[in-house]
């Protein structure tokens, strides 16, 4: 029988070629399916979390308006890709991301919610839709870094938990999360960022453009610690203690793409400012 770790690692070895080889060897059609998938389980567990009737609630409706909202927001994504005025979105996702690190440096007590309320409603909503807009528009730009987006990411959450199990002494925000530590994060941004050099020497690229990727990736992983740490905190607030149970070893697909509904947006947004498209 497999232990967690070894239930982590056995999928986590699976679903990576699998994405890689999606990302390179498929279609605009097939990615757009494959990511109408993922956020369609993400909005699901979202709303089972908050918003789906428990057995004293049977006419709770915000867990069917919330899917059907989420897919219009899709839908509205895709015209705003098609536009060119993804930007629109992507900002307002972005300023959000920095006000939850903010949020998250500052909270003291996390107190169970009970139902949760239409700003938890909108907010969701942004963060899944956000989080869509992001990765598709960067498949449009390249595919290669889409690659690099979810690599970077995958090596600092592996990486955070093994120097954090190894090394981990001081939590890092201990009323959210406590099994992570100082030690975890600092390394995982270690790792990273040396990881991100060794690409781009390899890559040749010119020293103005390995710059602008070492910034990239250094505020990639920061911020994709916070979409870790926002969900630990949701589950704690509804009383959950994984998003679901479909990924062994992971729990919910949130469980494996928490890092990801953060970074997307901020990758996206400084990868076009800075005009550091990894080609």
């Amino acid at each position: 029988m497999l232990n967690n770790l070894q239930k982590r690692t056995l999928t986590a070895l699976l679903i990576y070629p699998l994405i890689i080889l999606i990302i390179l060897y498929s279609n605009d059609v097939v990615i757009r399916m494959f990511l109408n998938i993922i956020i369609f389980i993400s909005s699901f567990e979202i709303s089972k979390m908050c918003f789906y009737s428990s057995t004293k609630e049977t006419n709770n409706k915000k867990h069917y308006y919330f899917i059907a909202t989420v897919f219009i927001s899709i839908f509205i994504s895709n015209i705003l890709i098609k536009n060119s005025a993804w930007i629109f979105l992507i900002i307002p996702s972005v300023l959000f991301w920095l006000y939850i690190i903010f949020y998250l440096a500052n909270i003291k007590i996390i107190d169970q919610i009970k139902m949760f309320n239409i700003f938890y409603f909108f907010t969701f909503l942004l963060v899944i839709s956000s989080f869509y807009c992001s990765l598709y528009t960067i498949y449009l730009y390249s595919h290669k870094a889409l690659i690099y987006l979810i690599s970077i990411v995958a090596i600092g959450d592996i990486s955070a938990f093994f120097i954090g199990k190894k090394y981990g002494k001081n939590p890092f925000f201990k009323v959210i999360s406590p099994n992570k530590t100082k030690e975890g994060f600092i390394g995982s941004l270690i790792i990273c960022l040396l990881a991100a050099l060794g690409y781009c020497l390899f890559e040749n690229y010119d020293l103005n453009f390995i710059v602008k990727v070492m910034f990239l990736t250094f505020f990639t992983v920061l911020v994709s610690a916070f979409g870790d740490l926002f969900i630990s905190l949701i589950k704690r607030r509804s009383g959950k203690k994984d998003t679901g149970n479909i990924l062994p070893g992971h729990g919910g697909i949130l469980d494996r793409v928490d890092g990801l509904l953060a970074a997307a947006p901020v990758f996206l947004i400084f990868s076009y400012f800075l005009s550091a498209i990894i080609q």
